[in-house]
């Protein structure tokens, strides 16, 4: 390959000018663009003031400049909205780029055999340049890299562009791997359109390798290379590569791969209105009707209730609720995998008739949606409710659900153990109104406050963390009680609570993120010790290093991101690990006096943290 110029391509004999943001001036102006942007500052309000300040540079540059008589931006959308994340991320532009290092890391060696061969073409065709080939994984970690020249390495190098490096977006800011791995699609970032000023004296062009079969994310190919010698040459060379790599996927396809794959394909042919999906823990593949119905929730649901068709060998009927409400009538059966083990399973579904129960749940017969229908006919019968159950598990959402319920009047919520408001005496006396008296079982006796409950004309729900309070207080009023099992006892809700939780978290005004099937994987296999509470603190973290995008594993935090315990643990197993939590709460995070108190040593208590997963 000739040394790559940014003089432009040669087409049909003749030069066709470079696009204009590739020249100096271009350059210049695109920096100075990013300097607006980043004016705007860290925060919450960054997208928008962002997004305004992005439109004016983009609409100042274009009539001043004499390089932007061109339709083309010079801040180009996909390069603004990588500059957006970054900025979000806490990114500083000024430092030199350090993302995260794994020297162990070696990536998948599926990936890896099917782009040796063609890794090897590109450098030999490469050589003599001053071009690199970079491979990274999905989450931007690079696997590999080769150059024309030897001597980019200490450039490379010095911008952490090595194997076992992260290139991050969230980490490094706009690049050739990380931007390419958050858009899905390929990408050309040329000197002042990245994101870290070290990084401005390359040009980086990305593409994303995908499943053939599953179409998911495998990797992605990038050539670097000095950005004055940038070519739109680059671009089509290194998309070819990929369709090679690719080709090279899908020959070494496994056998179960391609069962599932054209089981999947026989059924949608045959019967093209009914929704299709074939998958097993790794592969999901459904057709448009199927897409219609789904959400990447769907995928971990759906292949926990056919783990039944697998095991038996047999196919299995049932009624589901998917993600978004919609309920399904569905048939499941194993897909033959030549072997021992079935492939998968492929599942065909015809929406049913009526909805799932709204709220903090799934189905009807999801545990909340049962919690539900309790609390509504024990809050019928009259008197204070007691709602108890460990901290977090939704005890005051639950009450907020019987006020909802009812339609009409406020809706207050007291902390016994804040100072009274003022307006409580009028509250109890609404015959229209809710009150929910949060931590009851810290209050002391007090006979004015209860004689108000016991006169109560309003509805009044009672949380409290044990059913027994002090002699004369509060709980002494109840009229009723119901346990709310905490979240590990309630795997079924997690879905969809996971979904309405991420509704709550999202913007009035915004796009309603998503888990994708392995994040949903990642956090059903999570014990959840502080329950609701937690699982919202995560999400809200994962949402905002998803930038308001879907979440991925990648988004969550560290300690959330293992996959499924090999085995359920048995009885007695988890009521250790339940004492165990409840001795860390105690003890303020303490292990050397958490295991005091269980009265084991200190090396057992980290044994048994480790082995129960307890975070």
């Amino acid at each position: 390959m000739a040394q790559a110029s940014s003089t432009g391509a040669v087409a049909h004999g003749r030069v066709r000018p470079a696009p204009a943001r590739w020249s100096p001036e271009g350059q210049r102006l695109i920096r100075r663009a990013r300097e607006r942007l980043l004016s705007a500052g860290p925060g919450a309000a960054a997208v928008s003031a962002v997004s305004a300040a992005s439109a004016e540079v983009t609409s100042a540059i274009t009539a001043s400049s004499p390089v932007a008589t061109a339709t083309e931006e010079l801040v180009r959308p996909e390069i603004a909205a990588s500059w957006r994340r970054s900025l979000l991320s806490g990114v500083d532009p000024g430092r030199m780029p350090t993302g995260p290092a794994d020297p162990d890391r070696s990536g998948t060696p599926r990936l890896l055999r099917a782009a040796e061969p063609v890794l090897d073409r590109l450098v030999a065709q490469l050589a003599g340049t001053t071009t690199a080939v970079v491979l990274a994984d999905a989450q931007a970690w690079i696997l590999w890299r080769g150059a024309g020249r030897a001597a980019l390495f200490a450039g490379l190098d010095a911008i952490s562009a090595s194997p076992g490096c992260c290139l991050g977006e969230e980490r490094v800011g706009t690049n050739g791997l990380g931007t390419v791995v958050e858009e899905r699609r390929p990408t050309l970032i040329v000197g002042g359109e990245h994101y870290q000023d070290a990084m401005q004296d390359f040009t980086c062009v990305g593409v994303p390798v995908l499943d053939p079969l599953s179409r998911r994310l495998e990797g992605v190919l990038d050539l670097t290379c000095a950005s004055r010698d940038t070519n739109e040459l680059l671009l089509p060379l290194l998309t070819e590569a990929v369709r090679e790599i690719e080709v090279r996927l899908r020959e070494q396809a496994t056998v179960h791969e391609r069962a599932l794959f054209e089981e999947f394909v026989a059924r949608s042919r045959r019967r093209r209105s009914v929704a299709v999906a074939s998958l097993n823990e790794e592969f999901l593949f459904t057709n448009s009707a199927a897409a219609q119905l789904f959400e990447p929730a769907d995928h971990a649901l759906l292949w926990d209730w056919a783990r039944g068709a697998v095991a038996s060998g047999r196919e299995i009927t049932g009624r589901l609720t998917l993600t978004r409400d919609v309920v399904v009538d569905a048939r499941c059966a194993p897909v033959d995998g030549g072997g021992p083990w079935p492939a998968g399973v492929v599942v065909t579904m015809v929406p049913a008739d009526g909805r799932a129960t709204a709220g903090s749940g799934s189905g009807p017969g999801s545990t909340w949606a049962q919690l539900q229908r309790r609390a509504g006919r024990l809050a019928e019968l009259g008197g204070p409710l007691l709602l108890h159950g460990e901290p977090g598990v939704g005890k005051t959402r639950l009450a907020r659900w019987l006020h909802e319920r009812a339609g009409d009047g406020p809706c207050t919520v007291v902390d016994c153990r804040a100072d009274r408001p003022a307006d409580l005496p009028a509250a109890l006396a609404d015959p229209h109104a809710t009150v929910v008296l949060r931590r009851a079982e810290e209050l002391d006796a007090d006979g004015a406050l209860t004689a108000l409950v016991g006169a109560a004309e309003a509805r009044v729900v009672l949380t409290a963390t044990r059913p027994d309070g002090r002699p004369g207080g509060l709980l002494d009023q109840a009229g009723a009680a119901l346990a709310v099992p905490p979240l590990r006892d309630r795997a079924a809700d997690l879905s969809a609570l996971v979904e309405e939780l991420l509704g709550e978290l999202a913007p009035a005004d915004g796009p309603r993120p998503r888990c994708t099937a392995q994040a949903l994987t990642a956090l059903r296999a999570h014990p959840w010790p502080g329950n609701v509470r937690e699982l919202r603190r995560v999400l809200a973290g994962a949402t905002v290093a998803a930038m308001h995008f879907d979440i991925a594993v990648r988004h969550l935090p560290e300690g959330y991101r293992a996959g499924p315990p090999t085995r359920p643990l048995a009885r007695m197993e988890s009521t250790e690990r339940d004492a165990i939590v409840a001795a860390l709460e105690k003890a303020g995070g303490n292990k050397d006096r958490a295991a005091a108190d269980l009265g084991i040593s200190r090396a057992t208590i980290y044994r048994k943290i480790r082995r129960f997963g307890i975070a």
